[in-house]
């Protein structure tokens, strides 16, 4: 199933703390014809934060992200996360598969 979620805000801190919402479900982070890096989290506002402010993983940071966006998903995120992974490629996440 292709992604089914919102089309996308800014990738910065205060567009995630004004769009993102502190709920479970999957996200994206891409920049134009390009995604990145698709993930889950029980909180999708505080986890883009992470991302952001930690910097920690070094591919996102160096793919120059423009935007975010997300799926909410109450159960089975890390099947939605998963499926989402080997169907959009995104080229900071390992392959699955």
């Amino acid at each position: 199933m292709p992604w089914n979620g919102t089309n996308g805000f800014l990738y910065n801190e205060q567009s995630v703390i004004n769009n993102a919402p502190p709920s479970s479900g999957v996200y994206s982070i891409f920049r134009e014809n390009h995604w990145i890096y698709i993930g889950e989290s029980g909180n999708i506002r505080d986890r883009l934060l992470e991302h952001i402010r930690r910097q920690e993983n070094q591919c996102i940071v160096r793919s120059m992200p423009t935007h975010f966006a997300y799926e909410l998903v109450a159960v089975n995120r890390v099947a939605r996360q998963d499926a989402l992974i080997l169907e959009l490629s995104p080229s900071c996440n390992q392959r699955l598969g």
